[in-house]
């Protein structure tokens, strides 16, 4: 089997999108810096988040059975890093978001965002894959997403269509 750190070198070669996964826990909104998510069917409209089952986010998620997937902006990266470290119960002080009153937090100007009910469960190694139901979404055609890619956060510029 290949060695942890091997592992980690390899991983970090493949270029990902930055994403904030919100819930709210008894009125509380929640977050954390993810970049293990991919959508996962059409019909229905379903999505994946990969969550370390010994982090606290875990748990939020699991009472909670909604998470937000927040696709972030270049201008978000500061965002990014905020949640990465942030497990405060105040941790949205600052932050400007929507919240539907059945919803998990839309961080606003995101590049899109993706409001989902847990439908599924799989239980994988330290991690569990959440499969979540989208039930409402929305993008900004505009906005250009944050990457990731060898342990460093990039901008991966503007596309032009041919």
């Amino acid at each position: 089997m290949i060695a942890r750190n091997a592992f980690k070198e390899v991983m970090r070669c493949f270029p990902t999108g930055v994403t904030v996964i919100t819930t709210t826990v008894k009125g509380i909104p929640h977050g954390f810096t993810a970049n293990a998510f991919a959508s996962v069917s059409l019909d229905p409209p379903s999505v994946l988040i990969c969550v370390n089952r010994n982090a606290r986010s875990h748990a939020l998620i699991a009472a909670s059975e909604r998470f937000c997937v927040n696709i972030l902006s270049q201008a978000q990266q500061h965002l990014a890093e905020h949640f990465a470290v942030s497990g405060e119960d105040d941790q949205f002080q600052g932050v400007t978001y929507n919240q539907h009153q059945d919803g998990s937090p839309q961080i606003l100007n995101s590049v899109a965002w993706l409001d989902c009910v847990v439908s599924e469960q799989h239980s994988v190694a330290t991690h569990t894959i959440f499969v979540g139901t989208v039930h409402r979404a929305g993008h900004d055609a505009q906005a250009h997403p944050l990457g990731y890619l060898h342990g460093h956060y990039h901008n991966w510029g503007t596309s032009s269509s041919p």
